[in-house]
Parts: C-alpha cells; structure tokens; sequence
C-alpha cells in the first residue's frame, strides 16, 4: 500500500520542518507520527501552506471527533511546523497560535484479562505469539516490541533480562522469562526483520495483535496488564514506573489498576453476615 503524500504546495516546506526535527534529535517513531499527521493535515485543509488561516485550523480541529489525546497531537503538530515557518522567515505570523491548548484528561487503567491472552495465544502465528508476550510480560510499547534485537538480551545470576530502548532513546532493562529470552536470541538477529532491511513498523505490530485480540482490547492494554500484575506482586509504583519507562510516576497511575485481590479483602470486610 502507498503512502499518501501531502499535497505538492507543501511538500517542500514539511520536508524542511521534519529535518529541523532529526536535527533537534526526536526519535524516528515520532518524526513518522508527526509526518503522517502534518500530511493529514494538510490534505483537508487544501490551502498552501502560506494562506492558511488561524480560523482555517481552529474551524478544521474543531469539526474532528478525535479522542482528547488524537486532538493533543495534531494540536502540537500544527503548532511545530507553523512555528517553524514563521522561525524561517516563511510566514511572518503563527496561525496555529490561535488554537487552544486541548483539556488533559485522566485516562483509566485497562489491563487486558488474562483469559482474553490466553485465547489470543492460542490463535495467533509464532510471531503474533511473541508480540503479545513483550507486551503483556515485559511491557513493551509497540515500537518496542518492533525493535527487538537478539543482542539486548542479557544473562544474570537473577535470570535474564532484556534492554529496551523506549522513547527519546532513553534505556532501560526489563526481565523476561527464560523461554522468552530463548526465543529472542535464537532469532540472531531483529526478532521481527523488516520485508528489505531492519524491523517492521510499530503498525505491523499493531495490525498483527489486534488480529489476536478480541474486539475492545488493544494492544495498549497489555502494558495495562504488565503493569498491574507488576504492582501486584510488588507494591512499587516507582519501581513499575521504571520497568515501563515512564518518567513521571503519575503516568505510571493512569496504567495500574487496583488489583482484584485487594478489592476482594475489602468487599469481605463491608459485606454484612448472612
């Protein structure tokens, strides 16, 4: 399937503003998310780039039915590039300074069930079958698991672990299972190579555990998952915060459901004599 590409008045323009960004140093995953949302972007306002207006980008964000955070990005995406042009010397004003900053909402923790893995498992390919395990017993984010190398498997007394570079290329180590850790160092080399060179895009991913997983849960929820049975068995919101990668604590709430046998013991010590 072709890449839609963005209309030929503004090709030139995005292409100067995406290597602004590799200069600043942004990861590739999210030069790539904010190409393809620019390019949307640019598609349905059918202006130049020059002769679009502040109420052209506040009419055409107000009229989608994007999700608060869908709406956040574009909302930072539009106001990078139009930045950057009047930064240039392209444009003298900012038209995306008219656009209201999006209302941050609190998303609630979804860890997927267990039972729902457990049938996912059970029909998926080998390599659907290793996509929903970084996910749901390593935590991995999508990009994650699509750049899984032989090489960051590590050896230890304690057992095996896996170094995972996440966002903003900051690293951290994770433990894995033993049989998982086998399964990575056997494949020498990307665990999931791309068709001509490297890995496949967090999308193939994507595409390959939604497959596997029923209707409603995502892949998102298997770190929801991770991320629960972890706090279970530890009780260290800091510690899970790390071992996902966040880099505030507050994040790592919005991940961690309360585990169910807490609720239990609390249920028995409300609940009347019969």
């Amino acid at each position: 399937m072709h890449k839609k590409l963005p209309p030929a008045q503004w090709r030139d323009e995005i292409t100067g503003w995406l290597e602004s960004l590799t200069a600043a140093g942004l990861s590739r995953d999210t030069i790539n998310t904010r190409r393809c949302k620019i390019g949307h972007a640019a598609r349905c306002l059918d202006k130049s780039p020059y002769d679009v207006t502040s109420a052209d980008l506040v009419h055409w964000v107000a009229s989608q039915t994007w999700k608060a955070e869908t709406r956040k990005g574009y909302r930072n995406t539009l106001a990078s590039f139009f930045r950057w042009m009047q930064a240039t010397g392209r444009r003298a004003d900012d038209p995306a300074a008219a656009l209201p900053r999006v209302r941050k909402t609190r998303p609630h923790p979804r860890p997927c069930p267990d039972h729902h893995i457990r049938a996912a498992l059970h029909d998926a390919t080998v390599a659907e079958m290793l996509m929903i395990r970084l996910g749901a017993e390593a935590g991995l984010r999508l990009s994650e698991i699509a750049a899984v190398h032989s090489r960051d498997v590590l050896d230890g007394d304690a057992g095996p672990s896996l170094i995972v570079r996440g966002k903003g290329d900051r690293q951290r180590i994770v433990p894995i299972p033993d049989d998982l850790a086998q399964r990575i160092t056997d494949a020498c080399g990307w665990v999931f190579p791309g068709r001509w060179t490297g890995h496949v895009e967090k999308s193939y991913v994507s595409r390959h555990i939604n497959r596997v997983l029923p209707a409603g849960w995502g892949p998102h929820s298997l770190r929801h998952r991770y991320a629960t049975r972890m706090y279970e068995a530890t009780h260290d919101l800091l510690l899970v915060s790390k071992l996902l990668g966040h880099s505030s604590v507050e994040t790592t709430q919005i991940y961690v459901a309360m585990p169910d046998g807490r609720l239990r013991v609390g249920l028995d010590a409300v609940t009347l004599a019969g």
